[in-house]
């Protein structure tokens, strides 16, 4: 290994001579020495070692590692090559590193007492991500908007499941250790400390922060300790909350609940508000569970505003704690709407009754700047989860939707992007899937031919300024092509094709990843052979990536099932990028079968590989057969669970219970939301 040395807070990257030599690890050396300033200025605890070691590494089961004083990272996650690396990828590695450096002081100064509380550690250095790439990039606005699709809305997928589990677990054998590492622990925890960071207010919670890394440094903490140091900076602010028993209920108890508001008709300003347990499957509500409770109740903070077509109220906030309450609210009349949870800080969805979710409808489509960005990302995403749910008819995410081809800004695309996804993979295999393709391209449409495609490569002075703007264009390029936009296969297949007979590649950075999936999918065996050859040919970390990824768009069966098998040979295909070439073929409506059937034939070595491994069997089994919708495949799936009894049980419970989900939910919805979508396309 080379070394870099970064004089003043004595950091030092670790990596390969020619990741050196090209400068691959300037970019993590610059901000890590930024955000050791930020941490301390922010913490107000300076750092407590004489040195910061960097460690890149090729292979790793982890992204990334925390230690003391030396965090060893994946290369993909620290290396950057400005030249071939798109706005994603730097916001990856960015996010990443961020998360590593916060460990120095949430995890390693102040450590947790036990492994039932990872979350204390893990969830911070997530929320931080957040806030930590606020300042390297204040105009990103992550933590209050990207947060939203990344962490918030990705996690309550898992957790309106009924097998899943409160963020504290209960720890008693070296062997329960690992299931605590999950996304509940790191997602679920981010977003219920950024909920209390909102509810506090963020100084008075920041300087609660500081009282209780300043009393545990060297140490070791537990939940209550963070709950009481809170208390007390509340307390001194002149406010009186009991952190504790408002948080036991976030922490021990699983899932979350769905408020309902309802629009009282028969009194003038008052409405109902009722809680309940969010269960994407209401039929496993019904099952046996351990962990399954009706009477599950949560002190809800729940922000609400009233608006009309030009006007929004002032935020109000509400605390709930009962199923069912009575409040007054003050100028709310007919033509008025009510909003809950504003811009989606609190960990819970919002559900409306019907003249309600019309009168939001009416909004967005007349003037949807009335609503914030996050208000908006947020509608759209309750609306959809609530669908796919059954707690509201299907046509009314996809009416919400009908606004976007107004919509300037990247996070309610990226939102409806993110919800429409399962959606699509749900119906990529009916006969009918051309309705729901055509209403799709009908709302991208428009904003695809206003936004065009991107004309140059980015570099360093760009990404501050154009960053939201680029995303959308990425975001509405994916999703045009994805859905079979004529242009954007023509565009697609042109810029592959003038790669390969040039062999310069003139692709834009930050469509690079769209571009070769698209031109994979719709052009010969020659293209794959082509991106086989460059991804074994390349050396630049994030290129390799997204070239293996490419791979795995083929709608030949042949080339997949190679793919597959290749992928298993550790000197084609790193151990850690096997798990991907995998889980794409498996979202391939053309590979699912197939992906399926190596999982299951395969699963031997697939197991002793990966089972050891953090994440690792989690990821592999979820992603295999999330998408899984047939009464067979299900049965398929049982099977297979009993003939390994005991092995990744916790994993394999939740595919039951979400492969289940979907097959009910075609059962249930998928006529009632082709009759929509047929009817809406004629009109």
């Amino acid at each position: 290994f080379s070394f870099m040395l970064f004089i003043i807070y004595n950091v030092r990257l670790y990596a390969r001579p020619d990741a050196i030599r090209r400068g691959s690890g300037d970019y993590a050396l610059h901000i890590t020495k930024r955000l050791i300033e930020f941490y301390e200025d922010y913490f107000k605890v300076p750092y407590s070692l004489p040195k910061l070691d960097l460690l890149a590494v090729p292979k790793h089961p982890y992204a990334a590692m925390e230690n003391w004083g030396l965090s060893i990272f994946v290369e993909q996650r620290i290396l950057l090559d400005p030249s071939v690396s798109s706005i994603s990828y730097l916001l990856d590695v960015t996010m990443v590193i961020v998360h590593e450096i916060c460990h120095q002081w949430f995890g390693d100064l102040v450590t947790p007492v036990w492994w039932e509380d990872v979350w204390l550690k893990e969830g911070f250095a997530h929320y931080f991500e957040f806030v930590g790439t606020d300042y390297l990039y204040p105009g990103w606005n992550m933590e209050k908007q990207r947060f939203l699709t990344d962490v918030l809305h990705e996690v309550m997928l898992l957790d309106g499941l009924a097998s899943s589990h409160p963020v504290s677990q209960e720890v008693l054998r070296a062997t329960d250790i690992d299931r605590v590492f999950d996304w509940i622990a790191y997602k679920k925890g981010a977003a219920l400390i950024r909920m209390l960071a909102n509810f506090m207010g963020h100084s008075v919670f920041q300087r609660g922060l500081q009282d209780y890394l300043t009393i545990h440094k060297y140490g070791n903490a537990a939940r209550n300790d963070l709950w009481n140091t809170l208390s007390e900076a509340l307390k001194r602010n002149g406010k009186y909350v009991n952190i504790q028993e408002v948080m036991d209920q976030w922490t021990l108890q699983m899932g979350y609940p769905v408020i309902t508001i309802f629009g009282n008709t028969t009194a003038e300003n008052r409405i109902i508000i009722t809680q309940q347990h969010f269960i994407y499957d209401i039929s496993a509500k019904a099952k046996p569970h351990e962990l399954q409770n009706s009477s599950y109740l949560w002190q809800i903070p729940l922000t609400i505003v009233v608006g009309n077509r030009s006007h929004v109220s002032s935020e109000a906030i509400i605390w709930v704690s009962n199923k069912t309450e009575h409040h007054r609210i003050t100028s709310l009349n007919k033509g008025s709407w009510l909003l809950g949870n504003i811009n989606q800080t609190g960990y819970f969805r919002v559900n409306y009754d019907l003249r309600n979710w019309r009168l939001l409808i009416d909004q967005l489509i007349r003037n949807h700047e009335v609503l914030s960005v996050s208000n908006r990302a947020g509608l759209i995403d309750d609306a959809f989860s609530l669908a796919r749910a059954g707690y509201l008819p299907q046509n009314i995410p996809l009416e919400i939707i009908r606004y976007l081809s107004e919509e300037k800004d990247f996070l309610p695309w990226h939102a409806a992007s993110r919800a429409l996804y399962p959606l699509d993979k749900l119906l990529d295999r009916m006969e009918k899937y051309n309705v729901f393709n055509e209403y799709i391209l009908k709302q991208v449409a428009t904003t695809y031919i206003k936004l065009g495609w991107p004309k140059n490569n980015f570099n360093g002075s760009l990404v501050q300024a154009s960053y939201q703007h680029e995303e959308l264009r990425r975001e509405v390029i994916m999703l045009a092509c994805s859905f079979g936009n004529k242009h954007c296969h023509q565009q697609a297949s042109t810029l592959i094709s003038d790669w390969i007979s040039s062999n310069r590649n003139r692709i834009p950075l930050n469509v690079r990843d769209i571009v070769y999936c698209t031109g994979v999918s719709l052009l010969d065996e020659d293209v794959w052979e082509f991106i086989w050859m460059k991804f074994h040919s390349t050396t630049a970390i994030s290129e390799k990536k997204i070239l293996l990824e490419a791979l795995t768009c083929s709608d030949d069966r042949n080339l997949l099932n190679r793919l597959l098998n290749l992928s298993l040979n550790s000197e084609v295909v790193l151990d850690q990028d096997a798990i991907d070439v995998i889980i794409h073929v498996a979202r391939n409506p053309h590979g699912r079968d197939l992906a399926w059937k190596f999982f299951r034939d395969k699963w031997k070595i697939l197991n002793t590989r990966y089972g050891e491994a953090l994440f690792m069997n989690s990821k592999l089994i979820s992603g295999v057969t999330e998408f899984l919708n047939t009464e067979g495949e299900l049965k398929e799936l049982k099977n297979f669970m009993k003939s390994y009894d005991g092995v990744a049980a916790a994993s394999f419970s939740r595919a039951v219970e979400t492969v289940e989900a979907n097959v009910r939910w075609k059962m249930l919805y998928q006529d009632e939301l082709f009759q929509w979508l047929g009817k809406a396309l004629r009109h």
